[in-house]
């Protein structure tokens, strides 16, 4: 889960963002849904210790969405930030939503099957990463599911940040570190494969930004658009 550099990559924090704000968002609003809209994410440190934890509180809860703050923190203090916008589906007779997990539950996400060891987070995903162009191709699979069997949004989030790294990597060599994406999710996930393709928007001496487009092939959707930011190591 760890950059080249030893920092906890933004994605792997996002995933973890999303996970806790969505279910805070949700017992916010039960009996309604929430949906993720947009996800922003700051690293600020890099993390020491065995663990981390995020701390999620709303900010507004809405007719229409709801916005919530996360702050991940290790044993030191805070080492990323997060906002969140979600939309929020009214329950409506007729259509079931996913059931909320129950409060103070641990929750274990690992396959009956998981490799041990783990592989590296890229693998566990299933990315197809062109070692020539900023293009990446995933299918769809249970790892990147949520709720609704789309991708999840900290999942999207990863897709981001590895393509923010790999356009940086492509442009000089050197390893780099995604440190800010803001993603706005236009459409569930439905088909599939995936496509992440992504152009740089600014370049200079310490990084690159750049727009990442998430397209699903079997439907020919734009899923997501984002920028994001990476830094040279």
């Amino acid at each position: 889960m760890l950059d080249a550099g030893g920092w906890l990559r933004l994605g792997v924090m996002a995933t973890l963002v999303d996970s806790v704000a969505g279910h805070h968002g949700v017992m916010q609003v039960q009996p309604d849904w929430v949906a993720t809209l947009q996800l922003g994410t700051v690293l600020t440190a890099q993390p020491s210790g065995d663990e981390v934890s995020a701390y999620c509180k709303p900010m507004r809860i809405g007719r229409n969405n709801v916005v919530t703050e996360t702050r991940i923190e290790d044993q030191n203090g805070l080492i990323g930030h997060s906002l969140c916008t979600f939309a929020r589906l009214p329950a409506r007779p007729g259509f079931e939503l996913p059931k909320i997990t129950t409060r103070n539950r641990v929750i274990d996400y690992a396959e009956e099957n998981e490799e041990s060891p783990r592989p590296n987070f890229d693998d566990y995903l299933r990315m197809n990463i062109n070692p020539d162009k900023p293009i990446i191709e995933l299918p769809h699979h249970s790892r990147i599911y949520n709720s609704f069997g789309s991708i999840q949004g900290g999942a999207v989030v990863v897709l981001v940040e590895r393509m923010a790294r790999h356009i940086a990597e492509l442009e000089n060599g050197r390893d780099a570190r995604c440190i800010t994406a803001d993603v706005h999710y236009l459409a569930q996930a439905k088909d599939g494969p995936f496509k992440v393709e992504g152009e740089a928007l600014r370049k200079d001496s310490v990084g690159i930004t750049s727009q990442v487009t998430i397209t699903d092939l079997g439907s020919g959707r734009l899923l997501d658009v984002a920028t994001a930011t990476a830094v040279y190591l």
